[in-house]
């Protein structure tokens, strides 16, 4: 009988696209040794975790989740409602499935299946993407066996004993975005002429658009942008460049539609062609820069102001260890912006060469294969 692993989280794509890196790893006949592949199963919550699991292959169970918020939200009552109904979905689901391994990422949406496996002594392992682990993954690391880091400074918050610093696992689909003038053709971009890349990652960062909204003019002058806004920010963004565009339609209109492609989120195949189109890459310090790293992309990050913990400037700062050029939210104007995407570009082999080493490709190999040593030592397995 196939051996069962299940892989726990969701709501961001921080948390979810990991977890498709190690599953499409553990796909891999090589991992396995030739063996029977396992069964893989996804647990978690959001549409975004079973559209990213759906698009490599995998089965989704949606799980309700709760979340406390750090501040006060009428929300925060109704998920205590949800709690006790989203525990007897982990439990009942974790007991169909009964996984040998879970794989947990963290957050809030890997909490109650993780819990159900632990009631059900199913071994945990984790992985924590941050600098500084959110509240889930503290607790989780009391629970597993082995936890995996992408940064040696997050060591002190776990049992260092079970710490391995791995980096972040990156999907193997982002790296295959092929030549750069014909990633550029996908998008209906000039070949001849610099593009940049801007995300703020899956869930979009209201504040880049609104100050790349202001800058448009200006950079599409010297750029061609490829700007993933998010599903939440799409309509309003697209509405302030439609506005735009007419308000300058006699002088800079075209300039504006031939060198601006908008999306809410791009999926694998348009990320990997965006990152190779792109010679400069913007985003949240999130561990999205993990993939940008691995395709050597000049970065320029926008750390969240007041994400939980203060995560994101913590990894800003990792990152700038790197080459990465850091901006921060009160400082991010469109001239500022404009600025350093054209220092970014002047010295894009510098950078790209330093931002290179803080990737670490095999992340996801290193935790497939420890999954599959945790199973090999279960009896009867």
């Amino acid at each position: 009988m196939a051996y069962r692993i299940l892989l726990a989280g969701g709501g961001t794509g921080g948390h979810i696209y990991p977890l498709v890196a190690v599953a499409e790893e553990l796909k891999n006949p090589a991992i396995s040794s030739g063996g029977e592949p396992p069964e893989i199963k996804f647990a978690g919550s959001g549409d975004l975790l079973k559209q990213a699991a759906s698009e490599a292959g995998f089965e989704t169970v949606l799980i309700l989740s709760s979340k406390w918020r750090r501040y006060f939200s009428f929300q925060n009552f109704v998920d205590i409602f949800k709690f006790p109904i989203g525990f007897f979905q982990a439990l009942y689901n974790i007991w169909l499935f009964m996984p040998d391994v879970i794989f947990a990422k963290g957050g809030y949406a890997s909490l109650l299946p993780t819990l159900a496996g632990k009631i059900f002594a199913v071994p945990i392992v984790i992985h924590e993407s941050d600098s500084i682990p959110g509240k889930v993954n503290v607790l989780l690391g009391k629970w597993a066996r082995k936890v995996f880091l992408s940064f040696e400074s997050s060591k002190k918050y776990f049992n260092e004993s079970k710490c391995e610093v791995v980096g972040n696992p990156v999907r193997k689909g982002l790296l295959a975005g092929g030549d750069k003038s014909a990633a550029l053709g996908a998008f209906s971009l000039n070949p001849a002429k610099p593009a940049v890349l801007i995300t703020g990652a899956s869930q979009g960062a209201k504040k880049i658009n609104e100050v790349l909204a202001l800058a448009l003019v200006e950079l599409t002058k010297k750029f061609q942008v490829i700007h993933q806004s998010g599903p939440k920010n799409y309509d309003e963004m697209n509405k302030q460049v439609i506005s735009i565009i007419k308000e300058g339609k006699e002088i800079f209109g075209s300039q504006i539609q031939n060198n601006y492609r908008l999306y809410p989120l791009l999926n694998s195949n348009q990320l990997a062609l965006a990152y190779a189109a792109s010679d400069v890459v913007i985003s949240r310090a999130s561990s999205q820069v993990f993939e940008m790293a691995a395709v050597g992309k000049p970065v320029i990050v926008v750390p969240l102001k007041d994400s939980a913990g203060d995560h994101q400037l913590a990894n800003a700062r990792e990152f700038a260890k790197f080459g990465a050029i850091v901006i921060e939210e009160e400082n991010l104007t469109p001239h500022i912006l404009i600025n350093e995407i054209e220092k970014a570009f002047e010295n894009r082999a510098e950078l790209s060469q330093k931002i290179k080493q803080l990737a670490r490709p095999d992340a996801a190999k290193t935790v497939a294969a420890e999954l599959l040593k945790i199973i090999s030592t279960i009896p009867n397995v």
